[in-house]
């Protein structure tokens, strides 16, 4: 083999450094990009502010469309619910309070056995979704 034509034995040129070569192309490369990013950007931007406009008044006019049938049917639903959680909670109530008779029972030796404590501090049926 002829080391003439070996690129590894060429000399080295200090004043030129191969890496901050690549880098300022690199940067050059980057900096010729940035300006067709960014219109592209802006095209883009535009595009999907046209798309919303126009989008916009459908969306609302659907709203407006369905709003009168979903506060009929929340105006339906909310009694029902109601009427379910305070059967619930009477049935809870009734549940705690044989519990405590139970417990209210004594021993034969004549000690209580004990007693449930009260719901949370609370007399009656709480607020709709909140637990004792």
């Amino acid at each position: 083999m002829d080391d003439q034509n070996d690129p590894m034995n060429e000399p080295v040129d200090p004043r030129r450094d191969p890496l901050r070569e690549l880098q300022a192309r690199v940067e050059a490369a980057i900096d010729e990009a940035r300006p067709k990013i960014r219109r592209a950007l802006a095209e883009l931007d535009e595009r999907v502010d046209e798309a919303m406009q126009e989008l916009r008044p459908k969306a609302q006019a659907a709203v407006r469309e369905v709003q009168p049938r979903i506060d009929e049917f929340v105006a339906d639903v909310q009694p029902r619910l109601d009427t379910l959680l305070k059967k619930l909670q009477e049935k809870i109530d009734e549940i705690r309070r044989e519990m405590n008779a139970r417990a209210a029972r004594h021993r034969p030796d004549g000690t209580s056995l004990g007693e449930l404590p009260p719901p949370g501090g609370m007399d009656g049926p709480g607020e709709p979704g909140t637990m004792p």
